[in-house]
C-alpha cells in the first residue's frame, strides 16, 4: 500500500511540475471578454464586404487568409492607471513566450507598438498587435489566419493605405476608443 502512495504522490508531482502555469494569449483574451474595463469584439472576416472591395489575386489571397481578429483594449482613465501597468505588464510576459517572433517596434510621443507572429516566417498562424499610449490606454489585436504569407500581408496593409479596403467596422471601434485608424 505504501508503494501505491508513493508511486501517486510521485505521479502527482510530476503532473504539477509538468504544467504549463503561464496564461496564452487566447486565454488572456477569454478572461478579459467580459471585464466591464475592457473593449471586447472578435471580428469575423466575412464583416469585410470584399465584393466591393477592388483588389488584386494577391490581396484577395491575403484578405481570405484572415479568418477573424479578435481585438482586446483597455481604455486609460486615472481609475484605470494601476490596471494599465499591470496588464500592460502581463501582456508583456505572455509575449516574450519564445513562440512570439518579433516584427518590428516602433513608437513616439508616448506610444509604442509592437508586432509579432506565430508560425513559420512563410506560414504565419497569427499576428499580434499590442499598442500602448500613456495617454489613451492599451490596444491588443489578435489576427487570426490560414498560411498567411508576410509578403502578401505586407501588401494587404499597403491597400488599406491606398483605402482599397473599407475598415468602417474597425473605424469605429477605434472611435469608441479615441483611437485613429486611418
Amino acid at each position: 500500500m505504501k508503494i501505491i502512495f508513493k508511486i501517486l504522490g510521485t505521479l502527482s508531482m510530476f503532473l504539477c511540475f509538468s504544467c504549463n502555469t503561464s496564461t496564452s494569449l487566447q486565454q488572456y483574451f477569454v478572461d478579459h471578454q467580459g471585464d466591464e474595463d475592457f473593449i471586447a469584439v472578435d471580428v469575423p472576416s466575412s464583416l469585410l464586404d470584399k465584393e466591393k472591395m477592388t483588389l488584386n489575386a494577391e490581396e484577395k489571397e491575403a484578405l481570405e487568409s484572415i479568418k477573424k481578429v479578435n481585438f482586446l483594449a483597455l481604455p486609460l482613465t486615472e481609475k484605470k492607471k494601476e490596471r494599465y501597468e499591470a496588464e500592460s505588464n502581463a501582456i508583456n510576459t505572455i509575449l516574450s513566450a519564445e513562440k512570439y517572433e518579433t516584427l518590428m517596434k516602433f513608437g513616439s510621443n508616448g506610444t509604442n507598438v509592437v508586432l509579432k507572429y506565430t508560425g513559420d516566417e512563410d506560414d504565419i498562424d497569427e499576428v499580434i498587435v499590442f499598442a500602448t499610449d500613456k495617454k489613451k490606454g492599451l490596444a491588443l489585436v489578435r489576427i487570426l489566419g490560414d498560411n498567411m504569407r508576410p509578403e502578401k500581408m505586407a501588401q494587404l496593409a499597403r491597400s488599406v493605405e491606398k483605402g482599397k479596403i473599407d475598415l468602417e467596422a474597425f473605424r469605429k471601434i477605434g472611435e469608441s476608443i479615441d483611437i485613429n485608424i486611418d
